[in-house]
Order: structure tokens, then C-alpha cells, then sequence
């Protein structure tokens, strides 16, 4: 099962700031749910295919900690 990543996690990923994220998240269809403490974590596939919609090349980090480039 895939890890999911933060907010935090993905604005490093695209280069963003956590702000940009949280408004993907609610305005731009970015899929996520929110934790007990009400954070929200978004799964890799998702955000591939977030990316994938936008034309956003990223790299997100594999299980075995290499990276896997998406664009």
C-alpha cells in the first residue's frame, strides 16, 4: 500500500508552498482526506495523476527511496 505524503511532503515535491497545496486540494480537485487531527494526506497515484492533468513534471520519492520522474 502507498504511503501517503503531507501537504508539506508535496509542496517540496512541486515546488510549491503548502498554501498552493491546500487550495489544489480544495479548489482544484486535488484528491485527499483529512487525518483524526485534520491534516490532509494525499496518496502518490493521486497526485500523479493530479500532475499528470496539469502538465506538472515531478518527481516523487519510491519505496525503496529512489525517484520516480512524472510528468
Amino acid at each position: 500500500m502507498e504511503k501517503p505524503l503531507t501537504t508539506g511532503e508535496i509542496a517540496r515535491i512541486c515546488q510549491v508552498s503548502q498554501a498552493t497545496v491546500l487550495n489544489w486540494i480544495r479548489d482544484r480537485g486535488l484528491t485527499a482526506f483529512a487525518t483524526p487531527g485534520g491534516h490532509y494526506r494525499v496518496f502518490p497515484s493521486e497526485l500523479r495523476e493530479f500532475a499528470a492533468r496539469y502538465q506538472m513534471p515531478i518527481e516523487l520519492p519510491s519505496a525503496n527511496g529512489n525517484h520516480d520522474r512524472h510528468s
